[in-house]
């Protein structure tokens, strides 16, 4: 496997914190964030009201981080996913300046893997011009069940977007969160359109298993999720205890009669979950596209 020019140095050295053995950061404002309550908790101990010093929503961020990023490796051994750099700037550098475009200045990043590493780069946020803060799981929670450690007041009328650390997008986040909150819906999926092909002859039988008809190469185009989903603050009261993955929680909401609107885009979206990915990504860096 060829590496990349940007990573050519990774085995000798962070190029982000210049440490060739980074030492994880236990301060006191980190060790708090350790004994944070569940949300459930929080909103059952502090009943969210409306704020009467505001004229619109407050935003919050959550960010995804603590993956693996198997598929990544050796890289990965090295960095975890989101600190792995495009162009000048890693993948969650350009998903928090993001969120900052999009008014998201209270910011939460769910940690696993190397995620002092994570720690060590963002920092309090304020380089961003965003508040950061932190959340560890003692055991694996879910792409859902992570949001139960969200380390803010949020109110009813509050949003809340939750995003992959590892994903590349020129959605436009301020647009996107406008169009919910002026929505009637709980929550809310960013979505795209992909052609799916298959490259074999697709045979049809009937119930006694005999021909009916073959299909060859056939493609079909299906709507996917993004991983880019907001909710309001009342919708994640529903969010049950325990490890939860974001579709079974997403479907649990719709089923509950709560409103989930999918909402289709046609910005470039990237989830950079293998070499070939990051490489697309950088030759789009390269262009000046991103």
């Amino acid at each position: 496997m060829t590496m990349p020019r940007q990573w050519a140095n990774w085995s000798s050295k962070c190029p982000l914190t210049g440490a060739a053995r980074p030492t994880p950061i236990r301060s006191p404002g980190q060790l708090r964030s350790l004994t944070r309550s569940p949300l459930a908790s929080l909103l059952a101990n502090n009943p969210p009201q409306v704020r009467s010093d505001r004229n619109s929503d407050v935003r919050y961020g959550f960010i995804l981080a603590g993956g693996l990023g198997t598929r990544l490796r050796p890289y990965t051994f090295v960095l975890p996913k989101p600190l792995i750099p495009l162009g000048n700037e890693t993948i969650i550098e350009r998903v928090l300046r993001s969120f900052r475009q999009a008014e998201l200045r209270n910011v939460a990043v769910s940690l696993g893997y190397l995620g002092h590493l994570l720690e060590a780069v963002v920092g309090n946020g304020a380089k961003y011009e965003l508040n950061v803060e932190y959340t560890h799981e003692d055991e694996p929670l879910g792409t859902a069940g992570a949001l139960g450690l969200l380390p803010f007041n949020v109110a009813d009328d509050d949003v809340v977007l939750v995003m992959n650390g590892d994903t590349l997008t020129s959605l436009d986040l301020n647009e996107f969160l406008t169009w919910f909150e002026q929505s009637h819906a709980d929550a809310a999926m960013a979505c795209v359109q992909r052609e799916v092909r298959i490259d074999y002859g697709v045979v049809t039988t009937d119930v006694n298993g005999n021909l009916e008809a073959i299909a060859e190469k056939p493609s079909s185009v299906n709507l996917l999720s993004t991983g880019i989903n907001v909710f309001r603050g009342s919708a994640l009261r529903e969010l049950p205890a325990g490890r939860v993955d974001m579709p079974n929680f997403l479907v649990q909401l719709a089923m509950s009669g709560k409103t989930i609107a999918c909402k289709t885009i046609d910005d470039l979206w990237m989830d950079l979950g293998r070499v070939e990915d990051l490489t697309a990504a950088n030759e789009l860096v390269d262009r000046g596209v991103l």
